[in-house]
């Protein structure tokens, strides 16, 4: 109770004392002020508003000496235009002001309450920039005081931006597109109608901070759009490539350097279309500097669609690789697919590519992830996937390049009346398109044709054994690969040595050992009890898994494949002696694994992740045999438990990758691509998970390559 009647006898005593003061001089001295350079809160916004605007603010400390009350602040650039206060309702831009106990004694659309002080009072403000303090200049603050006298200090701020040298190279019209990302109001959304687009071409630095578009009649502005938010105009999108480069209320802040290509898009208001108005565009940067050019409706730049002999595109039919499916994922379904030749001889950057069926059934696929179109693969010449893991591309092309891009069939690309286009996009915003030559299906028979098998000799898996099980005894099957041409069911396979003896087939209940059947990359496509109904249309790859009967080896084998189809047809392939082992398959690779050891190195953990736990890890070495990419690597232990691999986040323990003596190869995510030439040694560090140690464990090492193939070795 007495700590309370002393100080409101204090305040009082106070009050008595500013009162008397002020009859003779000002309250206080303005002792000190501080810029604190900009950010890191971001509480003001342009005019009086209290709310963020994107930009970081600009903060300033003040020092009040005396004894008085504090009524009002006022900041005013001498070499500038900015004024900003504590009075809300008029033309000035407002301040946040804090107490130096960090206490809000005001937002910026509000005013500044009394601030009593004896002896002094230290304060913090904070502004929104209009461009003046970041150029720097000298700045006067005034501390108006309750009986309205004043006190004033000046403050020199040094620049801390570049002056704008960047210059308007070109700047005009393009052909609308089919991006919609503006409508008829300030919101960065579409409307369901393309925009039209305006390319313009800078060179030069600064930071561009305000984009208008402006419809003159007369010389007069009658409509605009514009990059500011909050002042009722439809918006304008920028755009550099593919990327929107404006925040979520609309507004930009975009540093430039060297030549810059911009796009801006916009929805039409009618006066575009008229063809009879003029438009200019003006830019404002961050030191206040303004551009501005002029262009008329008319001259409108029209890329060309057709590129010639600089961009030629054929469909190919299908293919041998199944790289995407009827989703937006990098994997395959099984299903081989089809294939498109690219021939480019533009150079740049592309980031990215769509293909779009343009008459007959409709059909889209792209590389642009998140839009629920199925993707577009995309492939060297010589087997490489460029697609990023979200689908996406960024391809340096320089001169003439070729490309194989790779769709799932919807359906639709082996009808006649199919016609697609190739669309390609650059990261300087060019876009180039194609009419892709159409597929020209080889001449077929009513009966189809078996256009191709072969024995490629051991394979990587183990699908079946001595008998009509579905099921592997840890021998790797012996492989053969027969290509299909036409239509038809595939409802019974049989294999025959015609010269060795030995019989397998996909028929139940007869004895005969079972042949196992997969496409490519796939799983298999027999039923539990070995029967097979597989629908192939157009060209069709499978493969077929057989226990070696003791004659698979033998170079004096000839054998004979017959496919029985379900509408009674029987297609026969023969395999003359001699061919053993040749194959399809274009490149050998094989795996020769070692059994654990534990070491003193510590890379893993039990975790989903690249994640020491202070415990040394066991350690397996892995010759590899073969060329191409491995994207993935997974341990089995096959006897026991326990299984180990690099793909992240699927709950697994990870394992750690390196050559012997070097540095790890997985990525921070614990994922891995490896380029491998012939005897390549790995080495695999994995945590024990208590059966490392066991006599009864096995284990079973599966590699994924780039291709979509796997090979697969196993250590009794």
């Amino acid at each position: 109770m007495r700590r309370k009647t002393f100080g409101f006898f204090f305040a009082s005593l106070a009050v008595v004392l500013l009162t008397v003061t002020g009859a003779f001089a000002a309250m206080g001295e303005v002792a000190g002020l501080t810029f604190s350079g900009f950010g890191p809160t971001d509480a003001v916004g342009q005019g009086e508003s209290s709310t963020p605007d994107g930009r970081p603010d600009a903060r300033f400390s003040v020092s009040i000496t005396g004894a008085g009350a504090l009524a009002g602040l006022s900041l005013k650039a001498l070499d500038g235009n900015g004024t900003w206060d504590t009075a809300p309702g008029n033309s000035a831009w407002g301040m946040r002001v804090k107490d130096g106990s960090g206490n809000l004694l005001t937002e910026a659309n509000g005013r500044l309450p009394m601030v009593p002080f004896l002896m002094g009072v230290n304060l913090e403000f904070s502004v929104a920039d209009n461009g003046d303090i970041a150029r720097g200049g000298r700045f006067t603050l005034t501390a108006r005081f309750l009986d309205n006298s004043e006190a004033r200090t000046t403050l020199t701020i040094p620049p801390s931006i570049t002056a704008t040298t960047a210059r308007i190279l070109s700047v005009g019209w393009l052909e609308r597109a089919t991006r919609d990302l503006t409508g008829r109001n300030e919101a960065l959304q579409g409307d369901g109608r393309p925009d039209e687009r305006i390319r313009l071409e800078l060179e030069g630095e600064g930071t561009l901070t305000e984009v208008e578009v402006r419809n003159l009649v007369e010389g007069r502005p009658t409509s605009a759009w514009d990059t500011i938010p909050g002042n009722g105009r439809w918006a304008l999108a920028v755009v550099r490539g593919r990327d929107t480069l404006n925040r979520n209320d609309g507004s930009v802040e975009i540093p430039l350097s060297g030549r810059t290509v911009l796009d801006l898009w916009m929805s039409d208001d009618g006066s575009i279309a008229d063809g009879n108005a003029r438009f200019e565009v003006i830019l404002r940067f961050a030191d206040g500097k303004r551009l501005r050019g002029t262009i008329a409706a008319q001259t409108a730049e029209t890329p060309p669609s057709q590129q010639g002999d600089r961009l030629q595109a054929t469909m190919m039919g299908e293919g041998t690789r199944d790289l995407v499916g009827r989703d937006e994922k990098r994997a395959g379904n099984g299903k081989p697919d089809w294939r498109i030749d690219v021939k480019l001889d533009h150079p740049g950057t592309l980031i990215g590519m769509k293909i779009a069926n343009v008459k007959g059934s409709s059909g889209e696929w792209d590389t642009l992830p998140g839009n629920g179109r199925w993707l577009l693969g995309v492939t060297k010449t010589n087997g490489d996937i460029l697609n990023r893991s979200d689908g996406s591309v960024n391809i340096p092309v320089s001169g003439g390049t070729a490309f194989i891009l790779w769709i799932e069939d919807n359906g639709s690309l082996g009808k006649d009346e199919t016609r697609s286009r190739l669309t390609l996009v650059y990261d300087d915003g060019r876009v180039l398109e194609q009419d892709i030559t159409p597929y020209s299906a080889p001449a077929q028979t009513d009966d189809g044709d078996f256009a191709d098998a072969a024995l490629a000799g051991v394979g990587t898996f183990d699908y079946v054994g001595e008998g009509e099980a579905l099921a592997g005894n840890l021998n790797r099957d012996y492989r053969f690969d027969i290509k299909l041409r036409g239509k038809g069911t595939i409802t019974g396979i049989r294999l025959v040595n015609a010269t060795k003896g030995g019989e397998w087939d996909t028929i139940p209940g007869n004895g005969r050992w079972l042949l196992a059947v997969t496409k490519p990359g796939g799983g298999v496509l027999n039923a539990s009890n070995g029967s097979v109904r597989i629908p192939f249309e157009g060209t069709t790859n499978l493969q077929l898994w057989v226990e070696d009967n003791g004659t698979l080896s033998d170079p004096a084998s000839a054998w004979r494949i017959t496919l029985a189809l379900s509408d009674g047809r029987l297609l026969e392939k023969e395999i003359p002696t001699g061919s053993s082992g040749g194959g399809l398959q274009v490149e050998k690779r094989e795996l020769a694994l070692s059994k654990p050891q534990a070491t003193g190195s510590d890379y893993v953990g039990p975790y989903d992740a690249l994640k020491r736990n202070g415990r040394g890890d066991w350690v397996f070495t892995v010759k590899i045999r073969g060329r191409g990419t491995i994207t993935a690597l997974s341990l089995r232990n096959i006897g026991v438990r326990g299984i180990w691999d690099t793909l992240p986040s699927n709950g697994r323990w990870t394992m750690a990758v390196r050559v012997p003596g070097g540095a790890l190869l997985n990525r921070p995510n614990g994922s891995v691509s490896i380029a491998l030439p012939p005897n390549r040694t790995l080495q695999l560090f994995v945590e024990n998970n208590g059966t490392l140690q066991l006599p009864k464990s096995r284990y079973e090492l599966t590699a994924t390559w780039s291709d979509g193939t796997t090979t697969t070795v196993r250590v009794p």
